[in-house]
Formats: structure tokens, C-alpha cells, sequence
């Protein structure tokens, strides 16, 4: 749920004659010709050949499907796993409703959130489901100021959790356990990414913060400053329709209440742990049986700061993926990034296993869940059934 450029437009703006409808307009078209059914399945597909090729590279390796399916995995702990990814998305329905104050409704919430890990899943990595999350919330009832408002609130938040875990995590467990060491295809690499991804998040981090609630009417000036340069002549009026929507969503956010804050705050935490905890609980489902069996304690020989640590680093990397919800990418990086943190050599076959189980738990369901309700979404939101009466503006 990264964030990504937002509609240009909003009530409120004043971005000239036709800029901000047309803006407006090429929005919904983009969000609803991501939702076609042809892409979908062009998207399921770039996923399952993304999964076979998985199998297929642990067979190169030795690995056969006799072996995959006699891995032994402690069930226990996948079952946590779909706890957590439970709980990741409740986490992000109550923040969403506590950032829209209740106006969705807990069922257009919970639709709203589903369908934004659709838009992640069918998008790009570097460019997320967040472009697509605005005209979501529109169409289930919201202003585009609002919508606006919420998802760059979301994306502050987001990148606020990252850059402290990372911090968190760098304290306990050191700078180095961020970076793999048997990973030579990205030797020399993930540093400067890494280190480039983090600066980007902060510095996102602060403009939001600064755009939403700290200082909104300078950035609307500084932006509508810089659209009069002769270099960005060409962009003025998208600048200028981004500064006045910047403003305008920035009202309700700051007037929300300490405690409403606090309790959206908490839910990212929430979200972001169980997303974390998912892999971390999927790696202990197949090294504790083996660990088990030369009678140790996986508990004990999994380093857990480090893993959260590779996961951050790996999540970096993840986000540049030019390929819809990271498919290809993501399957190949894990075993890169965790191999060598496990206190115990695993067969091809071991993680392959791995590896099916924590793209299904984190993204095909999504595309599954996503594709059963986009449907009825869709009917339900049309121009009939639309409830403009949930259409509202910070100053109303």
C-alpha cells in the first residue's frame, strides 16, 4: 500500500476551465481499465508461471515434486500465519475508518481495502495500488478531496513505520543484518537501494507530514511557486490543482482528534507486524520440524531481529519491481535473502515450499478475493446505487 500520485483534481481546487474535470476523468478511466477482466487473468497468469517457475528452479536444484510434498511443515504455525494476515487487514480497515471518521460504512471499509490489495497486486510494485485507492474510495461514497486526503494519510503513515522499524530494527540488531550474504546476483546493489529506499520513504514521510497537518499553506505556496518556473511551465495547472488539493484535504485531517490519530497509528503497527510476522511464522513452519528432528529449538536458532531486518531490506528492493505485485521478483528474492539466517541448510524442495505458501497467504488470495468481489463492487457503486449522501468536505 505504497503510496503513488493521486488524482489531480478535487472539489475545491481551482485548476482552470477543464483541467480539473479532464484530470479527474483520465483518473476513473485508468482505475477502471485496471479493473478488467482481461487484465486480471493476464495478471493470474504472470503469477501461477511465477509460481511454476519456483518449482521448476528447485527441480533444476535437485528438488522433485515427491520431495515438495513429502516437506514436513508444522501446521501449527501456518495457521498463525493466516491469523496474521487476518489481522493485517482488519488493521487496515480500522485505520481506514478512523481516517474517514465512519462515513464508509464497515462494509464499503472492508471493500475498499480488499479491492486497494487488488489495484497492488495488478499494478507495478513501483507503482502501487495507492493511484488506484483514491478513485476506489470516490466511488464507494467519499469526495475526491477526501479520498485525496485519506490515501496520502495512509502512505504517511506507512512510511513513518517503516522508517522507525528500520531504526528499531538497526538498534537491536545491527546495520549489517540488513544485508544477505549469499546473494550475488544483487552484490553491490541492495546497499545503495536500500539506503536509497529509505531516504525516499523519509523524505515522503515529511512532506506529507508537512502537506497534510504541519505547515499545509506553505507547501501550497512553494508548489504553486515552483509551477511558475519557466521549466514547469508545461505541468502549471497539475501543480497548481495539487497544491489546492493538498490544502483542502489537509482541514478534516487536522482537525481529527489526539486519540483518533493515536488509534490509526496503532493499526499500522498492527498491520505492518502481522505482514512481517506472516513470513516470519511461514520460515519456523518448515525449519522446526527439521530443527526438531536434530534436536534443537527453531525458536532458538532463528534469528528474529535479523529476519525482520532481511525483510525490510528485501521490501526495499521489492518496491522498484516493474512487474504486477512483484511477481517473478518476489519468489526468487526470498530464498536470497533468508538462506543464509537459517539455522539449518534447506533442500530445494524446502523452499519452494516456503515460497508457495507465503505468496499464496500475501498475494494470490488477494487476487482471488479481489476478482469474487470486484463484480458486485461494481454493481453495487454504479451510477443508480451510488449513495451520494456519504459525499463530504472537511469545511462542510
Amino acid at each position: 500500500m505504497a503510496f503513488a500520485s493521486p488524482p489531480s483534481s478535487s472539489p475545491g481546487s481551482s485548476p482552470g476551465p477543464d483541467h480539473g474535470s479532464g484530470a479527474r476523468e483520465r483518473s476513473q478511466t485508468a482505475a477502471t481499465n485496471l479493473f478488467t477482466a482481461r487484465r486480471l487473468w493476464w495478471v493470474v497468469a504472470a503469477s501461477v508461471i511465477a509460481a511454476v517457475g519456483v518449482a521448476l528452479v528447485g527441480g533444476i536444484q535437485g528438488s522433485t515434486w515427491q520431495a515438495l510434498v513429502n516437506v514436513d511443515v508444522a501446521w501449527e504455525w501456518v495457521g498463525v500465519a493466516c491469523l496474521a494476515v487476518v489481522v493485517r487487514d482488519v488493521g487496515y480497515m480500522v485505520r481506514l475508518g478512523v481516517l474517514t471518521q465512519g462515513h464508509l460504512g464497515k462494509k464499503r471499509t472492508a471493500s475498499s481495502i480488499l479491492l486497494w490489495e487488488l489495484a497492488s497486486a495488478l499494478t507495478p510494485s513501483v507503482v502501487g495500488g495507492s493511484a488506484v485507492a483514491a478513485f476506489i474510495l470516490h466511488r464507494n461514497g467519499l469526495t475526491w478531496g477526501r479520498s485525496l486526503a485519506t490515501v496520502m494519510a495512509t502512505a504517511m503513515l506507512d512510511e513513518m513505520f517503516f522508517i522507525l522499524a528500520v531504526l528499531g530494527v538497526a538498534l537491536v540488531a545491527g546495520t549489517g543484518a540488513f544485508l544477505p550474504q549469499a546473494a550475488p546476483w544483487i552484490e553491490g546493489s541492495l546497499g545503495a537501494v536500500f539506503a536509497g529506499g529509505c531516504g525516499f520513504m523519509l523524505g515522503l514521510a515529511v512532506f506529507l507530514a508537512c502537506a497534510l497537518l504541519l505547515n499545509p499553506r506553505g507547501v501550497n505556496q512553494t508548489l504553486l511557486g515552483l509551477s511558475s518556473r519557466k521549466v514547469l511551465m508545461r505541468w502549471k495547472d497539475r501543480i497548481a490543482s495539487l497544491a489546492n488539493d493538498l490544502l483542502e484535504a489537509s482541514r478534516s485531517l487536522r482537525s481529527m482528534p489526539t486519540l483518533s490519530w493515536g488509534l490509526a497509528s496503532l493499526a499500522t503497527v498492527a498491520s505492518w507486524t502481522a505482514r512481517f510476522a506472516t513470513l516470519h511464522v511461514l520460515l519456523l513452519a518448515v525449519v522446526e520440524p527439521l530443527v526438531d528432528a536434530m534436536g534443537g529449538q527453531a525458536a532458538e536458532g532463528l534469528s528474529h531481529a535479523a529476519v525482520w531486518a532481511r525483510q525490510l531490506a528485501m521490501w526495499t528492493v521489492l518496491m522498484i519491481s516493474p512487474t504486477p505485485g512483484s511477481a517473478g521478483l518476489a519468489e526468487f528474492a526470498l530464498p536470497a535473502f533468508m538462506q543464509d539466517l537459517m539455522p539449518c541448510v534447506l533442500a530445494p524442495a524446502a523452499w519452494t515450499a516456503i515460497v508457495l505458501l507465503w505468496r499464496w497467504l500475501t498475494y494470490h488470495i488477494y487476487l482471488l478475493v479481489g476478482a469474487v468481489l470486484m463484480p458486485f463492487w461494481v454493481a453495487q457503486t454504479s451510477a443508480p446505487n451510488h449513495r451520494s449522501s456519504r459525499n463530504f468536505e472537511a469545511h462542510e
